[in-house]
């Protein structure tokens, strides 16, 4: 896989999780078939976590108006 097709695929997931599209399996599982090593999906789910929780706070903040 190119490095540039493994980025596409990697931001998608990210998106998708944070966009609440997947779930954090689905999530963990999409990180293993790109290749990632157990020790590194906690630290992408971390920044998924927070992109998750960000894209929730502005949900709410537009629902407001």
């Amino acid at each position: 896989m190119s490095k540039e097709l493994f980025l596409t695929n990697l931001e998608k997931l990210q998106t998708d999780y944070a966009e609440c599209k997947i779930d954090t399996k689905q999530f963990e599982d999409g990180l293993k078939e790109l290749g990632i090593s157990t020790e590194e999906i906690y630290f992408e789910l971390d920044a998924a976590e927070e992109a998750r929780y960000n894209f929730k706070l502005d949900e709410t903040k537009r629902k407001e108006k």
